[in-house]
């Protein structure tokens, strides 16, 4: 398909206004838009990163320090007398006095940290000599596994998972735990007894879901072997956590690194945090849909903002089409209806702007063109009638000539009546011709002069000449231009008939608002050649020099200078062979005086 570059100035005012809207404000809204919504999302997901790192971060060094105080509590026991000696100091009655002391001392202590350490819930101590000693909240539960890999690192700190025991207080609750065996400060290699440190599992997973809400996704602690130390779904504690892709992004990524995952058809990113002091990975997995909810509001606000402008947009194509495009489509139709010839055409001014003084130029122009006009027209309607009454004075000198040779040959055969007979209707004729300033008759005087027509050729040609004028009774008073008859009547024995004569019909009847008249002869007819170019001459298509003086023509011009487009000469499409006919159609119009003008 060829595309013409000046094919788009060609369009009509209200098809470029809307590509214009369509070009310079709906694509560059909807384009600026997205390109902000898009980039906005990617600022709002990068700053909700960073949050998410901040608080893991933050959540890193709360768990660091409640763990380094949990550590540091133990070393303590360690280094100071009471708790050895406690611990070492078998329970016999030459003891209990100062068993009895390092208890109480070992008491204070323990009810101190357990006082401003929350976290903490309960500390249980347990010498080989024998004495026992548990202070917080008493629990009870299965122990054991703990406290043979405590005894089995030899000294070395031991977290436990999270574990589920039986308190004294509050029924079933989670725990995680320290395990450590203390050693004998005089020979480390030496065990002197055990200490477990209880921290409430709660203390954990409310830090963790502050910064994770569970609906958002989840928060977990692995060990570095991947092992899961704790997680909201218990089932997974002290496994490796079902997900390789994630263990193995874990073990590969450098610190702190944001991965996304996608995981039972749901996709996540993937936030770790080490803890330095243990070697746990905090876990963090979000899922997109939480991020991408974070962000829906402002998203809705900046599309309302979009669409409030797309909105301002449409208000000023409207705007625009009431006050430019509209008045210049009026302009348009009606400048279209002066070309067709039409001068009623006027533009309804509304405003006193620019266009407004168009519309008023252009209605003082249609004025002064039509005065223009007018006067032009009525000029050469006066010129025509002018040069009709001239060629309604003359006279066909070979008419003229015939009938008196007939009359002085009649004369010499006859008596003088039918001579006399023959001069009255010659003299009746010559007298119905004349103008007398007058250029309308009534229908049955035309008729009339057209029978003195006929009667005196049939006197010339004899029984070769046959004829008769049918008129409808209701054209009695049926007002006619004169002598548009007579000349077709004469065109048909001049030019149709042959020496063997003819027959000639002439018929005036009523077709709706018009009177018809038909002049039907059985001459020789039209040559082809000849009719197309009446037609043509009749339809204003050419000006024949060779036809333009046929009665035809004349008649044609006389009715439509009288009346107007859609009145004068009809020829039939298709002429019969043996009968020619002609038409002439104008409108009906009544006798109202009793002189014709």
């Amino acid at each position: 398909m060829h595309f013409n570059r000046y094919s788009l100035l060609h369009f009509s005012l209200r098809q470029k206004s809307v590509a214009i809207f369509i070009l310079l404000v709906t694509l560059p809204s909807l384009l600026i838009g997205n390109v902000i919504l898009s980039r906005y999302d990617a600022i709002l997901r990068q700053q909700f990163i960073d949050s998410m790192e901040k608080n893991l971060n933050t959540i890193e060094l709360n768990l660091s320090e409640k763990i380094k105080a949990v550590e540091d509590l133990s070393d303590y026991m360690i280094y100071q007398e009471n708790f050895r000696s406690f611990m070492e100091t078998p329970t016999t009655p030459s003891n209990m006095q100062q068993m009895n002391k390092d208890q109480t001392a070992i008491e204070g202590f323990i009810a101190f940290q357990i006082m401003s350490k929350r976290y903490i819930k309960s500390i249980s101590l347990q010498g080989v000599g024998g004495n026992q000693l548990q202070m917080g909240e008493p629990v009870v539960g299965q122990e054991q596994p703990w406290t043979d890999l405590a005894q089995a690192n030899k000294g070395a700190v031991v977290w436990t998972d999270s574990y589920k025991l039986e308190s004294g207080w509050r029924g079933g609750k989670r725990v995680v735990s320290m395990f450590r065996v203390i050693n004998s400060f005089d020979n480390p290699s030496r065990p002197v007894g055990e200490v477990i440190v209880r921290l409430d599992e709660s203390e954990f997973t409310d830090l963790l879901n502050a910064a994770v809400p569970q609906d958002q996704g989840s928060i977990f602690i692995v060990r570095p072997g991947g092992e899961v130390l704790l997680h909201p779904n218990e089932s997974l504690i002290g496994h490796p956590y079902p997900s390789d892709a994630l263990l193995k992004d874990l073990k590969a990524r450098p610190i702190n690194k944001v991965a996304s995952l996608t995981e039972a058809g749901t996709s996540y990113i993937v936030f770790s945090q080490p803890m330095k002091s243990t070697g746990w990975s905090i876990v963090a997995m979000i899922k997109d849909q939480a991020i991408v909810q974070k962000t829906d509001a402002i998203k809705a606000s900046l599309k309302f903002l979009i669409l409030v402008i797309l909105i301002f947009g449409l208000l000023a194509l409207i705007g625009f089409e009431l006050a430019m495009i509209r008045p210049m489509l009026e302009l348009s139709r009606q400048t279209s209806r002066l070309k067709k010839g039409d001068f009623s055409a006027q533009v309804k001014v509304r405003t006193r702007d620019e266009v407004g003084e168009l519309g008023r130029q252009f209605n003082n122009m249609v004025m002064t063109i039509k005065e223009l006009i007018d006067k032009k027209y009525k000029l050469e309607i006066r010129q025509k009638e002018s040069e009709l009454r001239i060629l309604q004075s003359q006279m066909d000198p070979h008419f003229l000539y015939n009938t008196l040779d007939m009359i002085r040959w009649t004369a010499r055969l006859e008596k003088a009546v039918e001579t006399s007979q023959l001069i009255e209707t010659l003299s009746r004729f010559f007298r119905m011709g004349q103008n007398s300033g007058k250029r309308y008759t009534t229908m049955p005087e035309e008729l009339d002069f057209v029978r003195d027509y006929l009667n005196l050729q049939q006197k010339r040609m004899g029984s070769k000449l046959k004829f008769t004028l049918y008129m409808e009774s209701t054209l009695n008073q049926a007002v006619i231009l004169k002598k548009i008859i007579q000349p077709l009547v004469e065109n048909s024995i001049k030019h149709g008939f042959t020496r063997g004569g003819g027959r000639i019909d002439v018929r005036c009847y009523i077709d709706g608002p018009d009177v018809l008249i038909e002049v039907i002869d059985s001459g020789a007819g039209f040559a082809k050649e000849k009719l197309e170019v009446l037609y043509r001459v009749l339809q204003k298509q050419t000006g024949d020099e060779s036809v333009m003086n046929h009665a035809i023509c004349n008649i044609h011009e006389r009715i439509l200078l009288e009346y107007g487009s859609g009145y004068g000469i009809e020829l039939p499409s298709e002429p019969s062979r043996d009968r020619t006919c002609v038409r002439i159609r104008f409108p009906y119009q009544m006798n109202e005086q009793e002189g014709i003008r």
